[in-house]
């Protein structure tokens, strides 16, 4: 099923049969890898009704996408999908990354400590962080990617709330938005309950890439 909708959205691609996808590549290049689109994702999980392929754009954080019928594999239209990064964040002045690390079992954590020297070579951290990125693809529906890391958080709810009151703790979203794009942002009841829960806040960065469409005569 997946190679099957991949070799649909390969030949759309190439052939250009929606004139949305013509617009689209008029402006901008999908990436290409051995010799065919580059295949950031394929989503068959997330939605009711359609499947999703997601190809990346060269220089572009945002990705072109292909919509597909869940019930008939048809091809049902081409669009774009933001890039989208959401992550747990804690700060501190005082806690070093170790200690905020030992508030939480959550595993895969990055970060620095306090003092510790920057990245750039230039100079030192003058505070710890903590970060907790489970799905580093960007290439997700917003509301799905907050939903898996809220998952990921749920398995520690007590270690959390510890680091809520301990350090300066809550989600970051960077959502990187194409320009002729016009998807706003909303959070249902439910994950504003399970944002509750957690004592957790969030942080939303915006930005605007790419190339205007041209306009159709």
């Amino acid at each position: 099923m997946k190679n099957e909708l991949i070799k649909k959205a390969f030949s759309e691609i190439e052939n250009q049969t929606f004139g949305t996808t013509e617009q689209y590549l008029e402006v901008h290049n999908v990436e290409i890898e051995n010799g065919n689109p580059k295949v950031e994702r394929v989503d068959m999980e997330s939605f009711n009704d359609v499947n999703i392929v997601y190809f990346p754009i060269q220089d572009e954080p945002f990705f072109l996408t292909v919509h597909f019928s869940k019930e008939t594999n048809e091809l049902l239209g081409i669009g774009t999908e933001n890039g989208n990064q959401v992550y747990l964040t804690a700060t501190s002045e005082n806690l070093t990354f170790e200690q905020l690390s030992e508030l939480t079992t959550l595993k895969g954590l990055s970060g620095w400590s306090v003092n510790d020297d920057r990245k750039n070579g230039k100079g030192k951290y003058t505070f710890s962080r903590l970060s907790f990125e489970p799905t580093k693809s960007r290439a997700y529906d917003l509301d799905t990617k907050l939903k898996l890391l809220l998952t990921e958080l749920e398995k520690d709810v007590d270690g959390i709330k510890k680091l809520t009151e301990m350090s300066d703790a809550g989600i970051s979203i960077h959502h990187q938005q194409y320009i002729d794009g016009n998807k706003g942002i909303n959070f249902d009841i439910e994950t504003i309950n399970r944002l509750s829960r957690l004592n957790l806040g969030i942080d939303i960065d915006q930005y605007v890439f790419g190339n205007e469409l041209k306009s159709v005569l």
